[in-house]
């Protein structure tokens, strides 16, 4: 089944859920093998991930061990997540909440992450406040989302360079898209208001008590990942400001990994 990247996530038929899972089984392992490196996270280890979907990512994390539970604000979703549970025979807990209002005690998880998540919710510095809330000492959130430095981007259809413009204009064109185009955006009522630089995305973290080290998506991935150029285009990324910039503009996205 053909799937356009434009296409909302919590929309989505439960079959594209099933024919996802050997992807998200291999981003899991990728992804807890990364914040492994930085985290140091227990074998049992506690993981919440925000705007779960269908489960996906759920339950890969569970088939690896892992006590891992979601979050999901729509209820389209959150039906997926239990016919997918009951289709493969594991318990899966995604329940009804939403990024700036957790429903967990404090100090609860050892990871959580919202993968193209923080880019769509309403009150961004909530979002944030809230992870760190129910992250335990020395916890780690992951988030990836959209960024202000690629032109390239998957939020919207028919906007060249759109990633570029101002940050009100885009707002304003979102706001618009919903109603009078929302076929550009996937048919989502909740599309990208969010974009972030490092700058954007350190400071927000910082202020919102994430006071241990603060890693980007060049700095978790492991060298081991790929072959030899990869590899070296890896050290060529890592090793100035510069370097890591130019490939911002160049790769669409970003992503952090920030300790409490």
């Amino acid at each position: 089944m053909a799937k356009s990247p434009h296409s909302a996530t919590e929309s989505r038929p439960f079959e594209e859920a099933l024919e996802s899972l050997p992807v998200q089984d291999a981003w899991a392992r990728a992804l807890l093998d990364r914040l492994n490196r930085v985290a140091e996270l227990p074998r049992d280890a506690r993981i919440l991930d925000v705007g779960a979907a269908a489960g996906g990512f759920v339950l890969a994390c569970r088939r690896l061990g892992y006590r891992c539970e979601g979050v999901e604000p729509w209820e389209h979703a959150r039906l997926n997540a239990a016919r997918l549970s009951r289709h493969v025979g594991i318990p899966l807990s995604v329940v009804d909440g939403m990024a700036e209002s957790l429903p967990f005690e404090a100090a609860t998880f050892d990871v959580v992450t919202a993968a193209s998540v923080i880019e769509h919710v309403q009150y961004v510095e909530k979002a944030f406040a809230e992870a760190c809330r129910v992250l335990k000492p020395g916890g780690v959130f992951w988030f990836s989302a959209a960024s202000s430095l690629s032109p390239r981007q998957g939020e919207i259809e028919g906007f060249p360079f759109f990633g570029w413009y101002p940050d009100r204009l885009k707002l304003w064109i979102m706001n618009w898209v919903k109603d009078a185009r929302p076929h550009l955006v996937g048919h989502t009522r909740s599309p990208a208001i969010n974009w972030f630089t490092p700058r954007k995305a350190r400071t927000l973290l910082r202020k919102h008590g994430f006071t241990g080290k603060i890693h980007d998506r060049w700095d978790l991935r492991g060298e081991r990942e790929g072959g030899t150029r990869y590899q070296l285009a890896l050290r060529v990324i890592r090793s100035n400001a510069v370097s890591k910039t130019l490939a911002d503009v160049l790769v669409p996205g970003c992503s952090y990994a920030a300790v409490k």
